[in-house]
Protein backbone atom coordinates (compact mmCIF):
# COMPACT_ATOMS: atom_id res chain seq x y z
CA UNK A 1 0.00 0.00 0.00
CA UNK A 2 1.34 3.34 -0.99
CA UNK A 3 0.93 6.02 1.69
CA UNK A 4 2.71 8.77 -0.26
CA UNK A 5 1.09 11.68 -2.04
CA UNK A 6 0.11 11.02 -5.63
CA UNK A 7 2.53 13.74 -6.82
CA UNK A 8 5.34 12.09 -4.98
CA UNK A 9 4.29 8.85 -6.45
CA UNK A 10 4.35 10.45 -9.85
CA UNK A 11 7.79 11.79 -9.23
CA UNK A 12 8.99 8.46 -8.18
CA UNK A 13 7.48 6.81 -11.23
CA UNK A 14 8.27 9.69 -13.63
CA UNK A 15 11.94 10.70 -13.17
CA UNK A 16 11.81 12.97 -16.26
CA UNK A 17 9.49 15.49 -14.51
CA UNK A 18 11.90 15.82 -11.61
CA UNK A 19 14.50 17.53 -13.82
CA UNK A 20 11.97 20.14 -14.95
CA UNK A 21 11.03 20.97 -11.35
CA UNK A 22 14.66 21.46 -10.38
CA UNK A 23 15.17 23.87 -13.26
CA UNK A 24 12.06 25.86 -12.38
CA UNK A 25 13.14 26.01 -8.72
CA UNK A 26 16.49 27.47 -9.65
CA UNK A 27 14.81 30.02 -11.90
CA UNK A 28 12.53 31.09 -9.03
CA UNK A 29 15.53 31.59 -6.79
CA UNK A 30 17.30 33.74 -9.40
CA UNK A 31 14.22 35.85 -9.95
CA UNK A 32 13.83 36.32 -6.20
CA UNK A 33 17.46 37.47 -5.85
CA UNK A 34 17.13 39.83 -8.82
CA UNK A 35 13.95 41.30 -7.30
CA UNK A 36 15.77 42.00 -4.02
CA UNK A 37 18.67 43.68 -5.89
CA UNK A 38 16.31 45.89 -7.93
CA UNK A 39 14.39 46.93 -4.81
CA UNK A 40 17.60 47.83 -2.96
CA UNK A 41 18.83 49.93 -5.91
CA UNK A 42 15.50 51.80 -6.11
CA UNK A 43 15.54 52.48 -2.37
CA UNK A 44 19.07 53.85 -2.55
CA UNK A 45 18.13 56.13 -5.47
CA UNK A 46 15.11 57.44 -3.58
CA UNK A 47 17.23 58.13 -0.51
CA UNK A 48 19.72 60.06 -2.63
CA UNK A 49 16.91 62.12 -4.09
CA UNK A 50 15.59 62.91 -0.64
CA UNK A 51 19.06 63.79 0.59
CA UNK A 52 19.60 66.06 -2.41
CA UNK A 53 16.23 67.70 -1.84
CA UNK A 54 16.94 68.72 1.77
CA UNK A 55 19.48 71.45 0.94
CA UNK A 56 17.12 72.79 -1.70
CA UNK A 57 14.41 73.16 0.92
CA UNK A 58 16.87 74.81 3.28
CA UNK A 59 17.94 77.22 0.55
CA UNK A 60 14.33 78.16 -0.01
CA UNK A 61 13.97 78.96 3.68
CA UNK A 62 17.18 81.04 3.68
CA UNK A 63 16.22 82.78 0.44
CA UNK A 64 15.06 86.05 2.05
CA UNK A 65 15.55 89.62 0.93
CA UNK A 66 18.12 91.17 3.27
CA UNK A 67 18.72 94.93 3.18
CA UNK A 68 21.81 96.34 4.89
CA UNK A 69 22.36 100.03 5.58
CA UNK A 70 25.89 100.76 6.82
CA UNK A 71 27.26 104.17 7.80
CA UNK A 72 30.61 105.41 9.06
CA UNK A 73 30.58 108.94 10.50
CA UNK A 74 33.56 111.16 11.23
CA UNK A 75 32.98 113.55 14.15
CA UNK A 76 35.09 116.16 15.89
CA UNK A 77 34.66 116.53 19.65
CA UNK A 78 34.59 120.31 19.07
CA UNK A 79 32.26 120.20 16.07
CA UNK A 80 28.51 120.18 15.61
CA UNK A 81 28.07 117.90 12.59
CA UNK A 82 28.56 114.29 11.60
CA UNK A 83 30.70 114.05 8.44
CA UNK A 84 31.28 117.80 8.48
CA UNK A 85 32.30 119.11 5.04
CA UNK A 86 35.53 120.47 6.54
CA UNK A 87 36.70 117.14 8.01
CA UNK A 88 37.57 115.31 4.78
CA UNK A 89 37.38 115.58 1.00
CA UNK A 90 35.47 113.49 -1.51
CA UNK A 91 37.21 110.50 -3.13
CA UNK A 92 34.24 109.15 -5.09
CA UNK A 93 34.61 108.66 -8.88
CA UNK A 94 34.12 111.73 -11.04
CA UNK A 95 30.72 110.61 -12.33
CA UNK A 96 29.38 110.65 -8.75
CA UNK A 97 28.82 114.38 -8.41
CA UNK A 98 29.50 115.77 -4.92
CA UNK A 99 29.12 119.10 -3.13
CA UNK A 100 32.11 118.19 -1.00
CA UNK A 101 35.50 119.43 -2.19
CA UNK A 102 37.32 116.82 -4.26
CA UNK A 103 40.55 115.35 -2.97
CA UNK A 104 43.84 115.89 -4.76
CA UNK A 105 44.92 113.31 -7.29
CA UNK A 106 47.49 111.94 -4.82
CA UNK A 107 44.72 111.23 -2.27
CA UNK A 108 41.91 110.17 -4.63
CA UNK A 109 42.32 106.48 -3.74
CA UNK A 110 41.94 107.02 0.04
CA UNK A 111 38.65 105.76 1.54
CA UNK A 112 36.20 108.36 2.84
CA UNK A 113 33.15 107.93 5.12
CA UNK A 114 30.12 107.05 2.98
CA UNK A 115 26.72 105.50 3.59
CA UNK A 116 26.14 102.16 1.85
CA UNK A 117 22.94 100.18 1.11
CA UNK A 118 23.10 96.66 -0.34
CA UNK A 119 20.54 93.94 -1.06
CA UNK A 120 20.95 90.17 -0.86
CA UNK A 121 18.43 87.48 -1.75
CA UNK A 122 15.91 86.88 -4.55
CA UNK A 123 15.27 89.30 -7.39
CA UNK A 124 12.52 91.85 -6.65
CA UNK A 125 10.74 94.24 -8.99
CA UNK A 126 9.50 97.76 -8.27
CA UNK A 127 11.09 98.60 -4.90
CA UNK A 128 11.31 102.10 -3.40
CA UNK A 129 14.07 103.42 -1.11
CA UNK A 130 13.47 106.64 0.83
CA UNK A 131 15.98 108.33 3.17
CA UNK A 132 15.05 111.41 5.17
CA UNK A 133 17.35 113.87 6.92
CA UNK A 134 15.35 116.16 9.27
CA UNK A 135 18.45 118.17 10.25
CA UNK A 136 21.20 117.96 7.67
CA UNK A 137 21.95 117.87 3.96
CA UNK A 138 22.99 115.42 1.28
CA UNK A 139 26.33 116.06 -0.42
CA UNK A 140 26.40 113.15 -2.85
CA UNK A 141 24.51 110.02 -3.91
CA UNK A 142 24.65 107.22 -6.48
CA UNK A 143 22.76 106.01 -8.50
CA UNK A 144 20.83 109.14 -9.37
CA UNK A 145 17.66 109.82 -7.39
CA UNK A 146 15.07 112.50 -6.72
CA UNK A 147 15.90 114.98 -3.95
CA UNK A 148 13.01 116.81 -2.30
CA UNK A 149 13.62 119.33 0.51
CA UNK A 150 14.64 116.93 3.29
CA UNK A 151 14.55 113.55 1.56
CA UNK A 152 16.15 111.51 -1.19
CA UNK A 153 14.06 109.00 -3.12
CA UNK A 154 15.07 106.05 -5.33
CA UNK A 155 11.77 105.18 -6.98
CA UNK A 156 10.74 101.99 -8.82
CA UNK A 157 14.08 100.20 -8.59
CA UNK A 158 14.45 96.59 -9.75
CA UNK A 159 16.74 94.21 -7.86
CA UNK A 160 18.34 91.83 -10.36
CA UNK A 161 20.67 88.85 -10.13
CA UNK A 162 22.47 89.59 -13.40
CA UNK A 163 23.08 92.96 -15.01
CA UNK A 164 25.86 95.30 -16.06
CA UNK A 165 26.77 98.44 -14.04
CA UNK A 166 26.25 101.69 -15.87
CA UNK A 167 29.77 102.88 -15.05
CA UNK A 168 32.82 100.72 -14.37
CA UNK A 169 35.26 101.90 -11.73
CA UNK A 170 39.00 101.61 -12.06
CA UNK A 171 40.46 98.38 -10.69
CA UNK A 172 42.56 100.24 -8.12
CA UNK A 173 39.68 102.35 -6.80
CA UNK A 174 38.76 101.66 -3.17
CA UNK A 175 35.06 101.14 -4.05
CA UNK A 176 35.77 98.61 -6.81
CA UNK A 177 35.26 95.62 -4.48
CA UNK A 178 31.56 96.55 -4.20
CA UNK A 179 31.09 96.16 -7.95
CA UNK A 180 32.80 92.76 -7.78
CA UNK A 181 30.63 91.55 -4.88
CA UNK A 182 27.71 89.09 -5.03
CA UNK A 183 25.01 91.60 -4.06
CA UNK A 184 21.91 92.25 -6.16
CA UNK A 185 22.03 94.88 -8.88
CA UNK A 186 19.90 97.98 -8.29
CA UNK A 187 18.46 99.01 -11.65
CA UNK A 188 16.56 102.28 -12.07
CA UNK A 189 15.30 104.06 -15.15
CA UNK A 190 18.73 105.01 -16.45
CA UNK A 191 21.37 103.73 -13.98
CA UNK A 192 22.38 100.29 -12.72
CA UNK A 193 24.71 99.51 -9.82
CA UNK A 194 25.31 96.80 -7.19
CA UNK A 195 24.83 99.25 -4.34
CA UNK A 196 23.44 102.60 -3.24
CA UNK A 197 25.93 105.17 -1.93
CA UNK A 198 25.19 108.44 -0.18
CA UNK A 199 27.19 111.15 1.56
CA UNK A 200 25.20 113.00 4.23
CA UNK A 201 26.12 115.76 6.70
CA UNK A 202 23.96 115.66 9.86
CA UNK A 203 23.63 118.08 12.75
CA UNK A 204 24.89 116.45 15.93
CA UNK A 205 26.63 117.89 19.00
CA UNK A 206 28.83 115.31 20.76
CA UNK A 207 28.50 115.37 24.53
CA UNK A 208 31.35 112.97 25.19
CA UNK A 209 34.29 113.86 27.43
CA UNK A 210 37.42 111.71 27.38
CA UNK A 211 39.77 111.99 30.35
CA UNK A 212 42.34 110.03 32.35
CA UNK A 213 41.63 108.33 35.65
CA UNK A 214 44.05 108.25 38.61
CA UNK A 215 45.24 104.82 37.49
CA UNK A 216 46.15 106.14 34.06
CA UNK A 217 43.21 104.48 32.30
CA UNK A 218 40.80 106.29 30.02
CA UNK A 219 37.34 107.23 31.25
CA UNK A 220 34.37 108.57 29.31
CA UNK A 221 31.50 110.81 30.41
CA UNK A 222 28.50 110.34 28.13
CA UNK A 223 26.01 113.21 28.54
CA UNK A 224 23.88 112.06 25.61
CA UNK A 225 20.45 110.51 25.99
CA UNK A 226 21.46 107.32 24.16
CA UNK A 227 24.14 104.73 25.01
CA UNK A 228 27.42 104.13 23.22
CA UNK A 229 27.81 100.54 22.01
CA UNK A 230 31.01 98.54 21.43
CA UNK A 231 33.32 101.36 22.49
CA UNK A 232 37.04 101.14 21.64
CA UNK A 233 39.77 103.71 22.26
CA UNK A 234 42.90 103.61 20.10
CA UNK A 235 45.89 105.26 21.72
CA UNK A 236 49.12 105.51 19.70
CA UNK A 237 52.05 103.84 21.44
CA UNK A 238 55.76 104.52 21.34
CA UNK A 239 56.27 101.52 19.09
CA UNK A 240 56.14 102.04 15.37
CA UNK A 241 52.73 101.26 13.87
CA UNK A 242 51.34 100.17 17.23
CA UNK A 243 48.29 101.19 19.28
CA UNK A 244 47.07 100.38 22.76
CA UNK A 245 43.46 99.22 22.75
CA UNK A 246 40.94 100.02 25.49
CA UNK A 247 37.42 98.68 25.10
CA UNK A 248 34.06 98.31 26.82
CA UNK A 249 30.77 96.92 25.52
CA UNK A 250 28.46 99.80 26.52
CA UNK A 251 28.51 103.24 28.14
CA UNK A 252 24.96 104.20 29.21
CA UNK A 253 23.43 107.57 28.44
CA UNK A 254 21.56 109.94 30.72
CA UNK A 255 17.94 109.08 31.37
CA UNK A 256 15.63 112.05 31.24
CA UNK A 257 13.52 112.33 34.37
CA UNK A 258 9.80 112.75 33.77
CA UNK A 259 8.32 115.70 35.60
CA UNK A 260 5.47 114.63 37.87
CA UNK A 261 2.53 116.93 37.43
CA UNK A 262 0.28 117.40 40.46
CA UNK A 263 -3.20 118.82 40.41
CA UNK A 264 -2.13 121.93 42.33
CA UNK A 265 0.67 122.71 39.83
CA UNK A 266 -1.69 122.73 36.89
CA UNK A 267 -2.70 126.30 36.13
CA UNK A 268 -6.43 126.76 35.86
CA UNK A 269 -7.78 128.38 32.73
CA UNK A 270 -8.75 132.05 33.37
CA UNK A 271 -12.43 132.82 33.08
CA UNK A 272 -13.33 135.12 30.21
CA UNK A 273 -15.05 138.25 31.63
CA UNK A 274 -18.09 139.71 29.90
CA UNK A 275 -17.19 143.28 28.80
CA UNK A 276 -20.85 144.41 29.11
CA UNK A 277 -21.38 143.09 32.62
CA UNK A 278 -22.20 145.57 35.45
CA UNK A 279 -18.97 144.84 37.33
CA UNK A 280 -16.80 145.37 34.26
CA UNK A 281 -18.54 148.66 33.39
CA UNK A 282 -18.07 150.03 36.96
CA UNK A 283 -14.34 149.09 37.02
CA UNK A 284 -13.79 150.70 33.60
CA UNK A 285 -15.46 153.97 34.74
CA UNK A 286 -13.39 153.96 37.95
CA UNK A 287 -10.11 153.55 36.04
CA UNK A 288 -11.08 156.37 33.67
CA UNK A 289 -11.85 158.73 36.55
CA UNK A 290 -8.57 157.85 38.29
CA UNK A 291 -6.58 158.65 35.16
CA UNK A 292 -8.34 162.01 34.77
CA UNK A 293 -7.54 162.95 38.40
CA UNK A 294 -3.90 161.91 37.92
CA UNK A 295 -3.60 164.18 34.86
CA UNK A 296 -5.23 167.10 36.72
CA UNK A 297 -2.91 166.60 39.72
CA UNK A 298 0.11 166.70 37.45
CA UNK A 299 -1.00 169.97 35.88
CA UNK A 300 -1.58 171.61 39.34
CA UNK A 301 1.87 170.52 40.54
CA UNK A 302 3.41 171.99 37.43
CA UNK A 303 2.08 175.52 38.29
CA UNK A 304 2.89 175.09 42.01
CA UNK A 305 -0.71 174.81 43.22
CA UNK A 306 0.01 171.39 44.77
CA UNK A 307 3.18 170.22 46.56
CA UNK A 308 5.34 167.61 44.84
CA UNK A 309 5.12 164.14 46.27
CA UNK A 310 8.22 162.62 47.88
CA UNK A 311 9.62 159.60 46.10
CA UNK A 312 8.99 156.49 48.12
CA UNK A 313 11.84 154.00 48.25
CA UNK A 314 10.91 150.58 46.95
CA UNK A 315 10.61 148.05 49.71
CA UNK A 316 12.79 145.00 49.27
CA UNK A 317 10.81 141.99 48.21
CA UNK A 318 10.47 139.33 50.84
CA UNK A 319 9.97 136.61 48.23
CA UNK A 320 12.83 134.12 48.16
CA UNK A 321 14.87 134.09 44.97
CA UNK A 322 14.40 131.11 42.72
CA UNK A 323 17.37 128.79 42.93
CA UNK A 324 18.51 127.29 39.65
CA UNK A 325 18.48 123.49 39.68
CA UNK A 326 21.92 122.01 40.10
CA UNK A 327 23.35 120.39 36.99
CA UNK A 328 23.33 116.64 37.17
CA UNK A 329 26.87 115.32 37.31
CA UNK A 330 27.54 112.67 34.70
CA UNK A 331 29.44 109.69 36.10
CA UNK A 332 32.67 108.77 34.33
CA UNK A 333 32.91 105.17 33.12
CA UNK A 334 36.39 103.68 33.10
CA UNK A 335 37.47 101.96 29.89
CA UNK A 336 40.16 99.38 30.70
CA UNK A 337 42.97 98.43 28.36
CA UNK A 338 42.50 94.99 26.85
CA UNK A 339 46.24 94.28 26.83
CA UNK A 340 49.29 96.04 28.22
CA UNK A 341 51.27 95.54 25.03
CA UNK A 342 50.52 97.55 21.92
CA UNK A 343 48.73 95.88 19.01
CA UNK A 344 49.08 96.19 15.29
CA UNK A 345 46.50 97.75 13.03
CA UNK A 346 45.65 94.37 11.52
CA UNK A 347 44.93 92.74 14.88
CA UNK A 348 42.65 95.60 15.98
CA UNK A 349 40.77 95.48 12.67
CA UNK A 350 40.29 91.72 13.09
CA UNK A 351 38.54 92.41 16.42
CA UNK A 352 36.17 94.84 14.69
CA UNK A 353 35.63 92.35 11.87
CA UNK A 354 34.32 89.76 14.35
CA UNK A 355 31.96 92.33 15.85
CA UNK A 356 30.61 93.30 12.43
CA UNK A 357 29.96 89.63 11.61
CA UNK A 358 27.99 89.31 14.86
CA UNK A 359 25.98 92.40 13.88
CA UNK A 360 24.87 90.69 10.65
CA UNK A 361 27.08 92.27 8.00
CA UNK A 362 28.45 90.37 5.03
CA UNK A 363 31.87 90.46 3.41
CA UNK A 364 31.25 93.47 1.08
CA UNK A 365 29.89 95.63 3.91
CA UNK A 366 32.65 94.59 6.33
CA UNK A 367 35.35 95.41 3.79
CA UNK A 368 33.76 98.83 3.22
CA UNK A 369 33.75 99.62 6.95
CA UNK A 370 37.26 98.32 7.62
CA UNK A 371 38.71 100.37 4.74
CA UNK A 372 37.32 103.57 6.29
CA UNK A 373 38.44 102.62 9.80
CA UNK A 374 41.93 101.84 8.52
CA UNK A 375 42.18 105.30 6.97
CA UNK A 376 40.60 107.53 9.66
CA UNK A 377 40.59 105.77 13.05
CA UNK A 378 44.32 105.14 13.44
CA UNK A 379 46.06 108.42 14.30
CA UNK A 380 49.66 108.79 15.45
CA UNK A 381 49.14 112.18 17.11
CA UNK A 382 46.01 111.55 19.20
CA UNK A 383 43.77 108.90 20.70
CA UNK A 384 40.50 108.23 18.86
CA UNK A 385 37.20 106.81 20.10
CA UNK A 386 35.27 104.38 17.88
CA UNK A 387 31.76 103.25 18.82
CA UNK A 388 28.47 102.03 17.37
CA UNK A 389 25.61 104.53 17.40
CA UNK A 390 22.37 103.52 19.08
CA UNK A 391 19.98 102.25 16.40
CA UNK A 392 17.03 104.16 17.88
CA UNK A 393 18.93 107.44 17.62
CA UNK A 394 20.04 106.57 14.07
CA UNK A 395 16.39 106.06 13.06
CA UNK A 396 15.64 109.48 14.54
CA UNK A 397 18.30 111.53 12.75
CA UNK A 398 18.36 109.50 9.51
CA UNK A 399 15.13 107.50 9.01
CA UNK A 400 15.00 105.06 6.10
CA UNK A 401 12.01 103.37 4.48
CA UNK A 402 12.16 100.52 1.94
CA UNK A 403 8.90 99.49 0.25
CA UNK A 404 7.91 96.67 0.04
CA UNK A 405 9.53 95.81 3.35
CA UNK A 406 12.51 93.42 3.14
CA UNK A 407 12.41 90.23 5.18
CA UNK A 408 15.45 91.41 7.16
CA UNK A 409 16.78 94.96 7.60
CA UNK A 410 20.06 95.68 9.34
CA UNK A 411 21.21 99.21 10.16
CA UNK A 412 24.63 99.97 11.63
CA UNK A 413 26.34 103.33 12.15
CA UNK A 414 29.92 103.57 13.40
CA UNK A 415 31.27 106.88 14.71
CA UNK A 416 34.95 107.84 14.74
CA UNK A 417 35.35 110.58 17.37
CA UNK A 418 38.39 112.82 16.85
CA UNK A 419 39.97 115.63 18.90
CA UNK A 420 38.76 114.19 22.23
CA UNK A 421 42.23 113.23 23.54
CA UNK A 422 43.05 115.35 26.64
CA UNK A 423 46.73 115.39 25.57
CA UNK A 424 45.80 117.01 22.25
CA UNK A 425 45.43 120.51 23.74
CA UNK A 426 49.06 120.47 24.89
CA UNK A 427 50.08 119.43 21.40
CA UNK A 428 48.14 122.36 19.91
CA UNK A 429 49.81 124.81 22.32
CA UNK A 430 53.22 123.57 21.18
CA UNK A 431 52.24 124.01 17.53
CA UNK A 432 51.06 127.58 18.17
CA UNK A 433 54.45 128.42 19.69
CA UNK A 434 56.03 126.79 16.65
CA UNK A 435 54.25 129.34 14.44
CA UNK A 436 56.81 131.89 15.65
CA UNK A 437 59.86 129.66 15.10
CA UNK A 438 62.89 131.18 13.41
CA UNK A 439 62.91 128.35 10.84
CA UNK A 440 60.46 128.96 7.98
CA UNK A 441 59.91 125.22 7.38
CA UNK A 442 58.97 124.71 11.04
CA UNK A 443 56.46 127.56 10.84
CA UNK A 444 54.90 126.13 7.67
CA UNK A 445 54.68 122.63 9.14
CA UNK A 446 52.98 123.93 12.30
CA UNK A 447 50.46 125.96 10.30
CA UNK A 448 49.59 122.98 8.09
CA UNK A 449 49.08 120.75 11.12
CA UNK A 450 46.87 123.30 12.88
CA UNK A 451 44.75 123.60 9.75
CA UNK A 452 44.23 119.82 9.87
CA UNK A 453 43.08 120.02 13.49
CA UNK A 454 40.51 122.60 12.44
CA UNK A 455 37.90 123.40 15.06
CA UNK A 456 39.81 121.51 17.74
CA UNK A 457 42.37 124.34 17.69
CA UNK A 458 39.92 127.21 17.10
CA UNK A 459 39.66 128.50 20.68
CA UNK A 460 43.43 128.41 21.21
CA UNK A 461 44.03 130.11 17.86
CA UNK A 462 41.68 132.93 18.86
CA UNK A 463 43.82 133.50 21.96
CA UNK A 464 46.97 133.34 19.80
CA UNK A 465 45.63 136.14 17.58
CA UNK A 466 46.36 138.49 20.49
CA UNK A 467 49.93 137.25 20.98
CA UNK A 468 52.86 139.66 21.20
CA UNK A 469 54.65 137.82 18.39
CA UNK A 470 53.32 139.29 15.13
CA UNK A 471 54.27 136.17 13.17
CA UNK A 472 52.07 134.03 15.44
CA UNK A 473 49.25 136.57 15.14
CA UNK A 474 49.50 136.65 11.33
CA UNK A 475 49.50 132.88 10.90
CA UNK A 476 46.78 132.31 13.51
CA UNK A 477 44.49 134.76 11.69
CA UNK A 478 45.20 132.98 8.40
CA UNK A 479 44.16 129.62 9.88
CA UNK A 480 41.02 131.12 11.48
CA UNK A 481 39.97 132.67 8.17
CA UNK A 482 40.22 129.25 6.51
CA UNK A 483 38.14 127.66 9.27
CA UNK A 484 35.38 130.22 8.72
Amino acid sequence: MNYFHPNVKTLQHEPQNRGYLVVFGNLNKCLYVMLIVVCSICCSLNMNKLGAGEPAKKKQKISQLIARDVNVFLLSAHGKKLNDATLFRSTTPGYMLSRRLSADSSESSKPAPLGLITFEGPAVKDIDVLIEFPSGRFLSHWPTARIQSKRIYWRSQNLLKNAQPSMNMAEQHWLRHLQNSDRLFVKGLDKTERFILYDVELNHVPRIVLSHSKDGHFQIQNSQAFPLEHVTILQPSMEKEGWKLASIEQIPGIKKEKKSETKSSKTAKPKVADPLSEENLKSTAKKKKTNQLAVLGGQLRAIGALPTLAKTSAKPSTKPKAVAPAAKKVPAVEVPFSENASQSQASILSIWEKKLVELGLGKPEITHVLNILRQHAFRKDQATVVYCMDEGYLDKILPIEITPFPDVTRRIAIVILLDADPALQKRIDQLILQLGDTNWEQREAAQKKLEEYGKAAQSQLQKASKNKDLEIVFRAEQILSKLK
